[in-house]
């Protein structure tokens, strides 16, 4: 909802969703929010995977890379979303993905490692939520504000508790972690829309709780002219990491 993501349909070897473009990609620090592209990134090789396994069982993210090529529009348009198989065994699988605009340009690739786990179900906790402001950048969306216990060096984002993050399982969601990295990454640096990102490399290390605050530890690991490397860490209340990612931000 939040990303006005629409659902396609899969096949074992692939599959394709659609997503709207407008304001709510904006954003005061990163100027464009690229890495939202990554929810629907997600979702599309995900399911890829999840359309050729036995019913009992469910895919899980270990990993994903995503490449930005062009920032998406803000303006009123439709990305189309596109996932497939690249190899896939009793363990789980790996794919690939890619978002395309209205002109047929790519905006970014991403693979994705997966594996597979047993099924619980769909969360019944998850609801559907609400837009507040349905135009507003999605770091407001989110709740998105500074933690005031940042380690020297960092700077760290906290996610409230929100449906708007979270997936069918009631965690949150594997791409909106990667869209919220950058834009914790950006503000680690603070990028003044100086800066876009060009890549986002992340690993799941446990599942992360919609349920409960999230806290995104953003520690610049390089800042030159041209370049700058960010690796952020999501964590629940308890303190151990949800997931780990390297950002590499480049000057406009």
């Amino acid at each position: 909802m939040l990303l006005r993501i629409s659902p396609g349909e899969f096949t074992t070897a692939g599959g394709e969703v659609f997503a709207d473009t407008g304001p709510w990609l904006a954003d005061p620090i990163a100027g464009v929010a690229r890495g939202a592209l990554a929810v629907a990134l997600d979702d599309v090789t995900g399911y890829a995977i999840a359309a050729g396994v036995p019913a009992d069982r469910w895919p899980v993210s270990l990993g994903i890379r995503v490449d930005f090529l062009a920032d998406p529009s803000t303006c009123p348009g439709r990305l189309s979303v596109t996932g497939e198989v690249v190899g896939r065994d009793s363990r789980g699988g790996t794919t690939r993905g890619a978002v395309t605009d209205d002109d047929g340009e790519v905006l970014a690739i991403a693979v994705q490692r997966s594996h597979l786990i047993q099924s619980t179900g769909l969360s019944a906790a998850v609801a559907a939520g609400s837009l507040v402001d349905a135009d507003a950048p999605i770091r407001s969306q989110l709740g998105l504000v500074d933690a005031e216990d940042a380690p020297a060096g960092a700077v760290a984002l906290a996610m409230p508790a929100t449906p708007l993050a979270a997936n069918g399982m009631g965690n949150v969601h594997g791409g909106m972690l990667i869209a919220v990295s950058e834009l914790a990454a950006m503000s680690a640096i603070d990028a003044r829309c100086e800066y876009r990102t060009t890549s986002i490399d992340i690993a799941y290390v446990r599942p992360c709780d919609a349920a409960a605050p999230t806290t995104f530890t953003a520690e610049p690991q390089h800042v030159g002219r041209s370049l700058a490397v960010v690796r952020v860490v999501a964590a629940n209340p308890s303190g151990k990491p949800s997931s780990i990612a390297t950002v590499i931000l480049q000057r406009r």
